[in-house]
C-alpha cells in the first residue's frame, strides 16, 4: 500500500527528520523475515530515515515470494517519499508485471507519473485503479482532484461525483464538490454540496464559511451573514471571522454591527488576512 509518508514527505519537501542522523547510527537491525523487514523498513519511515527504510523494504522483496508484491509497493512508496521517482516508478511497473490488477499499485503508479508531469499517463493509471475498485472512493476523489488541477473542472466535477456516490456519508467528499463548484461559480449546486457536508459534520466551522461565500455568490448576502456568525460560534477565537463579518456588513451598509466586529477583527494574524484576501476575492468584493 502506499506509505503516508509519501504524502507528507510531498507535503512538506521532506527527506529525513534532523533526529534520524542520531538514530540511524544506533540501529543496525536487519529483518530475519519479510515481515520484521516490513516493520523495520516503517519505523524508519516514522523516524524519517529514509534511506534505511529503502534498505529495509529492498531486503523486504528479497525475502518474500516472487508473486508477491507487497515489498514491492513498500519500496515504491519509501522511493517516492525520498523523491526518487524512477525507482518508484520502476517497481511499480514491476508489481504491475506480477499482478496487473493491483488497484492500490495503479494508484501508486499515477502519483508518480503526475508528479513528473505526466497528467494523461496518470489520468490512465487512475481510470484502471477505479475500473479494479469502484467502490473506492479515494480512487475517485484522487482522479478528480488530478482534474481539478489540470483545469478540466467539469471532468473533476464528474470524478468528484463519483466519490459521493460510493461514500454518500463522507462529509468530506460532499464539501470538495461544493467548493469546486464555487470555483466553477455554480453557487446554488454549491450550497446543496455544502448543505450535505454540514448535515454530516456540523461542528466544523470550515463548511460554514465556505457556505458563506456560496451564499454571498448565490445572492443571499444574509445567509452568508448567517453563516460567517455560525462559523465563529464553532471557533470564537478565529478572528478571521470577525474580518469577514466587518466587511460584510459594512458592504451591506450596516455600519454600526460591522464597528462591533472591529475590535476583533483588528487582532488578525498576517495569515487571516490573506485567507480574508482570498474569501473576499471569491465573494466578487
Amino acid at each position: 500500500m502506499n506509505s503516508p509518508y509519501v504524502h507528507l514527505a510531498e507535503l512538506f519537501g521532506m527527506r529525513t527528520r534532523p533526529e534520524a542522523d542520531f538514530e540511524k547510527a544506533e540501529d543496525a537491525r536487519v529483518g530475519k523475515t519479510a515481515e520484521e523487514s516490513a516493520r523495520l523498513g516503517r519505523e524508519r519511515l516514522d523516524a524519517g530515515d529514509l534511506e534505511a527504510a529503502i534498505e529495509h523494504f529492498k531486503r523486504e522483496v528479497r525475502q518474500r515470494e516472487s508473486e508477491d508484491i507487497d515489498g514491492r509497493l513498500d519500496l515504491a512508496g519509501a522511493f517516492e517519499a525520498a523523491d526518487m521517482a524512477p525507482q518508484a516508478l520502476r517497481q511499480y511497473e514491476r508489481a504491475l508485471k506480477v499482478r496487473a490488477d493491483t488497484a492500490e499499485a495503479h494508484l501508486g503508479l499515477s502519483q508518480v507519473l503526475k508528479r513528473n508531469a505526466r497528467q494523461r499517463d496518470s489520468i490512465d493509471a487512475l481510470e484502471k485503479a477505479i475500473g479494479l475498485e469502484p467502490t473506492n472512493p479515494f480512487f475517485h476523489y484522487k482522479l478528480a482532484e488530478l482534474l481539478r488541477g489540470m483545469g478540466a473542472r467539469e471532468r473533476a466535477l464528474i470524478a468528484a461525483q463519483g466519490a459521493v456516490v460510493v461514500a454518500p456519508d463522507d462529509a468530506f467528499y460532499h464539501f470538495w464538490v461544493g467548493d469546486l463548484l464555487i470555483e466553477m461559480r455554480r453557487f446554488d449546486d454549491a450550497l446543496d454540496a455544502l448543505q450535505a457536508a454540514i448535515e454530516l459534520s456540523p461542528g466544523d466551522d470550515y463548511l460554514y464559511l465556505r457556505a458563506a461565500v456560496a451564499f454571498w455568490g448565490a445572492g443571499k448576502p444574509d445567509k452568508a451573514v448567517h453563516a460567517v456568525r455560525l462559523a465563529s460560534e464553532l471557533d470564537p477565537d478565529k478572528h478571521l471571522y470577525h474580518g469577514l463579518l466587518e466587511a460584510l456588513l459594512a458592504r451591506q451598509g450596516d455600519h454600526e454591527s460591522a464597528a462591533l466586529e472591529s475590535e476583533r477583527a483588528s487582532q488578525m494574524e498576517p495569515y487571516d488576512r490573506d485567507a480574508l484576501r482570498r474569501v473576499l476575492g471569491e465573494m466578487g468584493l
